[in-house]
C-alpha cells in the first residue's frame, strides 16, 4: 500500500516566475513540496553562483527523486567539477548507485565521502542516511547507521531526528519513529513535517479518526503547508476502503479528493504535479477528472509517455476498450520495464478481458482471455490491494451472464486472502463456475466437470471462513450432486444438504421462510437418495419435513406413500 499511494514523492520540473535566490528558500520550498518553485530557485543559484556545490546537489536531488537519474548524474558531476572540495555531490553519485541496485558500489562511495569530510561536518552523513531511504527497496538499517553518525556530531539538528523517524517508521518500529519525530519537533517547532509524520503513524495503524483529527489540527495552525493536505487525502482514501456502506465510502472518497485538490492549489499545476494528481485520481477512481487532467497534460507535453497511461486508464472506464488497450500497450513499449506499475497490468488485463468477451463475438476469444488473466495475476502479485478492485468487475461480468469470464476474475481476486471482499469473491468464484457448467450442460460439446470441482472447492472455503453461510452449503450440494454418478449416486451431496438444513433451521423461522423452496429441494433430494439405498426411515423423515413446509407437495406425498412400511419388531 505504501508503494501504491506514496505519490507525494514524485517531483515536478517546470520553473516559474522570479523567486528568492537563496538555498534556504529552495529548501523551504522542498519542505512544502513546491518542487517547481524549488527547481526554479536552484537553477538560478547554479547559474549565478556556479562555484557552490550545494546548489548542484539539491537540484540533482530533485531530478533523482523524480525518476530522472541521467539528469541527476549530469548535475552531480557538474557540482563535483565546480566545487571539488565539497563532498556533497559525491553523495548524490552514491545515491544513484544505490537506486541502480549496486549497493556495494554505493557503500564504497559513501565510505569515501565519510573519510574525506572534516571532523565536525555532518550534513554529508545526514544526506547519506536520506539516500538509503530512497527508492523501492530502502535500506533502513543503513540509514539509521549513518543518521546516528550525523547525530553524534550534531545532536541539535532537527532534520536528523526527522529522518531517523522516517527510517524507524519504514522498519515498522512506530515507537522509535514517534520518539524521533517528537524530538525533531522539540528542537524545531517550525518543522511541520515531523508533526505531520506523527499523525501519519496513526494512519498506518488504521486509526483513521485520530490521524484525520491530528492532521486537521495541523492544517488549522498551518493552513498553507501543502503536505498536510496530501496526507489528509491519503488518510481519507485509506479510510474509505474500510467503509462498510456505499454512502460512507463515497463521502470519505469525496473528502480525500477535496484535500488533494487543496494540496495541488498550494503547490503547482505543472506537468509532473498533474501526474501526481492523476495517480491519486486513479486510486480514488475519479476517471472523469482523470480524463480532464490527461488532456491538459497532453497540451503541455504530447510526447510524455505517462500521458498515454492516463488516457488508457480513462478510455477503459469510458468503455473504449480497444483504445485503452492501444494506449496502455504503447505506453508500456515506450518506458523502461522498471517504470511500469501494477495497475498498468491490471488495466491492460481488464481491457483484454472486455475485448475477449465482446458479445458480438461468436465465442469468447480464449487466447486473449488467457493474456488478460495473466496480466491480472501479475498486477495482484505486485500489489495485493488490486484484488479488492476486481470484485466490482467480476460482479458486472457475472450479471451479464458471462460466467466463465467472471469466474476467472474472481479466481484472481481470491489470490489476496486479506481482501475485504475475500469471502464474497470466494462465493462468486464457486457460483460463476457452477453456472458456467449448468448453463452449458445441454450443449453439443459438454462443459468440463472440472468447473464443478472448482465450484465445490470455493464453496468449501467459504464455509471454512464463515460457517453460517447457508448458500455455500446449498450450492456445494448442487455442485456435488452434478459431480455424483447419475445412475448410482454415492450421495456426495447429502452431507451438504444436511448442513444447509441445519444452518437455516438454527437461524429461525424467518430464515426458514426465506429458504423454503431450497429446503424442500434439500429434503426431497436427500429423501430420494435414502430411499434408493433402503434407508427408509431417513427417507420418511425427509419427506415428512418437506410436507411440513409444503403440505401440497405432490412429490414428497407420493414418495412417502410408495415407501415400504417399516418392519415391525419380532414378537
Amino acid at each position: 500500500m505504501k508503494k501504491a499511494i506514496n505519490i507525494g514523492l514524485a517531483l515536478s520540473f517546470v520553473a516559474s516566475g522570479a523567486f528568492a535566490q537563496s538555498l534556504d528558500d529552495a529548501k523551504a520550498a522542498i519542505k512544502q513540496e513546491q518542487y517547481a518553485k524549488a527547481k526554479g530557485i536552484l537553477q538560478n543559484l547554479v547559474k549565478n553562483d556556479s562555484k557552490e556545490g550545494d546548489n548542484y546537489y539539491y537540484l540533482g536531488s530533485i531530478y533523482l527523486t523524480s525518476g530522472y537519474p541521467d539528469s541527476a548524474k549530469m548535475v552531480f558531476d557538474q557540482g563535483i567539477a565546480a566545487d571539488s572540495k565539497n563532498q556533497i555531490n559525491k553523495v548524490g553519485i552514491g545515491a544513484l548507485q544505490f537506486l541502480d541496485g549496486n549497493a556495494s558500489a554505493a557503500e564504497t562511495t559513501f565510505k569515501e565521502v565519510e573519510d574525506d569530510i572534516k571532523r565536525r561536518d555532518y550534513e554529508e552523513l545526514l544526506e547519506i542516511g536520506k539516500s538509503y531511504l530512497r527508492g523501492e527497496n530502502p535500506d533502513y538499517n543503513k540509514a539509521i547507521e549513518y543518521l546516528n553518525k550525523a547525530k553524534e556530531k550534531e545532536d541539535e539538528d532537527a532534520a536528523i531526528f526527522l529522518q531517523l523517524g522516517n527510517a524507524y517508521f519504514g522498519l515498522g518500529d512506530n515507537s522509535n519513529a514517534y520518539v524521533n519525530y517528537r524530538d525533531a519537533t522539540s528542537l524545531d517547532n517550525s518543522l511541520i513535517n515531523a508533526q505531520v509524520q506523527m499523525a501519519v503513524i496513526s494512519k498506518e495503524a488504521y486509526a483513521f479518526p485520530e490521524a484525520s483529527s491530528s492532521l486537521k489540527e495541523i492544517a488549522s495552525q498551518h493552513p498553507n503547508f501543502a503536505p498536510t493536505y496530501r496526507e489528509l487525502a491519503e488518510t481519507y482514501y485509506l479510510w474509505s476502503r474500510r467503509s462498510t456502506t456505499v454512502e460512507d465510502y463515497d463521502a470519505k472518497l469525496q473528502e480525500a479528493l477535496e484535500h488533494y485538490k487543496k494540496y495541488m492549489d498550494l503547490t503547482d499545476y505543472s506537468l509532473d504535479s498533474r501526474m501526481r494528481y492523476a495517480d491519486f485520481l486513479i486510486l480514488a477512481k475519479d476517471y472523469e477528472t482523470l480524463e480532464v487532467q490527461a488532456n491538459e497534460m497532453a497540451k503541455i507535453d504530447k510526447m510524455n509517455p505517462r500521458i498515454l497511461r492516463y488516457l488508457g486508464y480513462a478510455a477503459y472506464e469510458n468503455g473504449n476498450y480497444q483504445e485503452s488497450k492501444r494506449g496502455i500497450e504503447e505506453f508500456m513499449a515506450k518506458v523502461e520495464p522498471e517504470r511500469l506499475i501494477p495497475r498498468d497490468y491490471m488495466f491492460l488485463g481488464l481491457a483484454d478481458l472486455r475485448l475477449a468477451t465482446d458479445t458480438t463475438l461468436a465465442t469468447p476469444d480464449e487466447a486473449l482471455m488467457s493474456e488478460a488473466v495473466a496480466n491480472l495475476e501479475k498486477s495482484v502479485k505486485a500489489d495485493s490491494l488490486i484484488a479488492e478492485d476486481l470484485n466490482e468487475i467480476g460482479m458486472e461480468i457475472f450479471k451479464a451472464g458471462q460466467y466463465g469470464a467472471a469466474a476467472k476474475v474472481f479466481e484472481v481476486a481470491t489470490m489476496n486472502s486479506e481482501s475485504k471482499n475475500y469471502v464474497v469473491d470466494l462465493f462468486y468464484l464457486g457460483y460463476a463456475n457452477y453456472f458456467d457448467y449448468v448453463t452449458r450442460i445441454n450443449d453439443e460439446i459438454k462443459p468440463d466437470k472440472a468447473l464443478l470441482e472448482k465450484a465445490d472447492a470455493a464453496f468449501a472455503k467459504v464455509t471454512e471462513e464463515v460457517p453460517t453461510t447457508e448458500a455455500a452449503y446449498l450450492y456445494r450440494a448442487k455442485a456435488t450432486r452434478l459431480l455424483d454418478d447419475a445412475e448410482t449416486p454415492e450421495g456426495l451431496f447429502v452431507p451438504h444438504y444436511e448442513k444447509y438444513i441445519e444452518v437455516v433451521t438454527e437461524k429461525g423461522d424467518d430464515a426458514v421462510n426465506q429458504n423454503k423452496q431450497s429446503l424442500i429441494e434439500a429434503y426431497n433430494v436427500n429423501g430420494a437418495f435414502y430411499s434408493m439405498n433402503d434407508e427408509y426411515e431417513k427417507a420418511r423423515e425427509n419427506f415428512r419435513s418437506t410436507l411440513e413446509l409444503d403440505p401440497a407437495n405432490e412429490y414428497a406425498a407420493q414418495a412417502l406413500e410408495n415407501l415400504q412400511p417399516a418392519q415391525q419388531p419380532a414378537q
